[in-house]
């Protein structure tokens, strides 16, 4: 039995980084949330401080989306205990290495995730949404959507088909209750690690960065606009129109030269 007939809003990924910061910004919007990430990575604790400093209902599970058994079985427990009007399809991985250096899990487990956990739940979801007079999906893409990146291979190529599944979705329910919307982030100081390797990139790619909290909250106010595509900040816009123009073989070579670059100072460490 539902609770109460109380819309929720479902995040995945919602332990850290980004996701993290939908949590919150969906919080402080008076939101009911149903927080889903990996096991192990204390989602209760940050479902009781939301529940406790916003005085909303939260929901938390900890599940790998990765397993469509487990995906399903979440499904059914979010449809058959909770009104859904929102999903943020935030979960995704990715990295930089050499293709043929990548293990072969590493690289299934990307497109299980970025790719086919994010239909499927869709999916599964879509039933329920339509039952709302208003619903949203958001699915979280990357400026690495335009252009293929070297050394990168897989996680360009994902965002690609995050990008153009959820543009075709949204022509398709162009005529019913839920907005759809794609968002494509530049770079994100989601952790030391990635604030460490961003910072030593040029300083044209670090006028880009932007923190986890700003895109949140440009994301969810964007959304709930009915906007199509949400590419927060100035310099990211700029740079989606700049790519889409450039030849591509001018995007492998930059994009060769830069991760060639970061590769190195991996391996230094």
């Amino acid at each position: 039995m539902k609770v109460n007939n109380e819309k929720y809003t479902l995040i995945t990924g919602a332990s850290t980084g980004l996701g993290k910061e939908f949590a919150i910004e969906c919080a402080r919007r008076g939101m009911n949330l149903i927080l889903v990430s990996l096991p192990h990575e204390n989602l209760e604790e940050l479902g009781q401080e939301l529940s406790a400093s916003y005085s909303i209902r939260v929901a938390c599970r900890e599940v790998d989306l990765t397993n469509r058994k487990l995906l399903e079985e979440l499904t059914d427990w979010i449809t058959g205990n909770f009104a859904i009007n929102m999903l943020i399809n935030n979960a995704g991985i990715g990295g930089t290495q050499f293709f043929i250096d990548s293990p072969i899990d590493y690289l299934d487990n990307m497109i299980q995730l970025n790719i086919r956990a994010m239909t499927l739940l869709t999916r599964l979801l879509l039933p329920e949404l339509k039952t709302h007079p208003k619903a949203y999906i958001l699915n979280v893409s990357s400026l690495a959507a335009f252009s293929p990146v070297p050394f990168k291979t897989i996680y360009p190529a994902s965002k690609a088909f995050i990008h153009h599944f959820t543009r075709g979705l949204k022509a398709e329910l162009k005529d019913t209750n839920i907005r759809v919307c794609v968002l494509n982030p530049g770079p994100i100081m989601t952790n030391k690690d990635v604030t460490k390797r961003i910072n030593g990139q040029s300083f044209y790619v670090r006028l880009s960065i932007m923190s986890p909290e700003r895109i949140a909250r440009i994301a969810v106010r964007r959304l709930l606009r009915g906007h199509a595509v949400i590419i927060p900040g100035f310099m990211n816009r700029f740079n989606a129109f700049f790519i889409r123009l450039a030849p591509v073989s001018w995007r492998l070579n930059v994009g060769t030269s830069i991760f060639r670059r970061d590769l190195g100072k991996s391996k230094q460490r």
